[in-house]
């Protein structure tokens, strides 16, 4: 009701278990009353698979030009390893005749037709992840996610979208809306419910023309470190897991070097460059984070500086070998240089 619709245009593709797949757009009637234009129905399909994504992305931004763009992804997720096996990092889902999930390099492929976008907000778990931004990060300006799991609820889109379209800083108005809400209904998890999410919810803001200097700095830690030379198995105690009763496959990137780091000069470049980086963060004292089950607790998040990353330790020999023959950060941030 607060977007000028004249000015601005809010398309949806939407794909649900009960209906077929449709591309609508949210407009207000002469009353001021918000309707929905079905703009158009689709045949039965598979909404994560590239190619469909791409005719998609080519309809909306070839029929509805415009001077600047943003782009929401609301599903499920679980950040940057391939869709196959048991412990995997994906995007999305479709269940129309089958479990369908997009592969990061699958999606950075579809997003090849769209324009560049001045921010990019994953509604979906674990997607604020430093592998996920980097492989996505010619894409996009901006890059907002969680790096834990999402409200039962997914974004509180009362107030999201009239940040979409802010005029200034939109990628900190969505953030601070996305979290507002839910911060104010926080209760440590007594009462929850999708209706009454009270479980906490974690947020952060990735500038992604800072992530070359990160990586540097990333590189200039590495190579300080006599342990990193050494090759001696990290030590995790202490540093935040955001995914403590699952895989454990994302931990704070922050906690992270500082636990490796052996030059405090170094170390100072590194807090420099990641404050430039990741320009917002904010997060309640616990979030909600569920066992595979689908049951869960409450988990502390003391320790978040917004941003995970995978700690190659051995434990998962495929999953290693992916991670450094396919996931650009793990060169870029000069993990190969040390040979780890």
């Amino acid at each position: 009701k607060s977007v000028d619709d004249q000015n601005n245009n809010l398309i949806i593709y939407w794909d649900d278990k009960d209906s077929k797949s449709r591309l609508i757009r949210l407009y207000k009637d002469n009353n001021g009353t918000v309707k929905q234009e079905r703009l158009q129905d689709y045949a039965e399909q598979n909404s994560v698979d590239t190619e469909i994504m791409k005719s998609i992305l080519n309809q909306v931004y070839s029929e509805y030009p415009a001077d600047s763009y943003g782009v929401v992804f609301w599903s499920h997720g679980d950040g940057w390893l391939p869709y196959k096996n048991p412990s995997t990092r994906w995007w999305g889902q479709d269940t129309s005749d089958g479990d369908y999930r997009m592969n990061i390099s699958d999606l950075h492929e579809a997003l090849s037709v769209a324009p560049h976008f001045d921010f990019m907000l994953f509604d979906a778990c674990y997607m604020q992840s430093v592998e996920v931004i980097y492989q996505l990060r010619d894409r996009t300006d901006y890059f907002i996610g969680s790096p834990t799991e999402i409200p039962g609820p997914g974004a509180p889109y009362e107030a999201v979208v009239p940040a979409l379209f802010s005029q200034d800083k939109p990628e900190i108005n969505i953030a601070e809306s996305f979290y507002t809400v839910y911060a104010e209904k926080y209760n440590n998890g007594i009462g929850i419910s999708n209706e009454n999410w009270t479980g906490g919810v974690s947020v952060s803001v990735v500038k992604i023309s800072e992530l070359p200097a990160l990586a540097t700095a990333t590189k200039g830690v590495l190579q300080t470190a006599a342990s990193m030379q050494q090759r001696a198995n990290i030590d995790i105690t202490g540093i935040l897991c955001y995914d403590p009763l699952r895989s454990k496959s994302y931990h704070d990137l922050m906690g992270l070097m500082k636990k490796i780091q052996e030059n405090q000069q170094a170390f100072d470049n590194y807090a420099h460059a990641y404050q430039n980086a990741v320009v917002w963060k904010n997060t309640t004292d616990n979030n909600y984070c569920t066992y595979p089950s689908g049951y869960g607790e409450m988990v502390s998040m003391n320790g978040f500086e917004g941003l995970s990353t995978y700690i190659l330790r051995g434990n998962d020999v495929k999953q290693d070998a992916y991670y450094r023959q396919s996931v650009e950060w793990y060169s870029a941030a000069g993990w190969a240089d040390v040979y780890w």
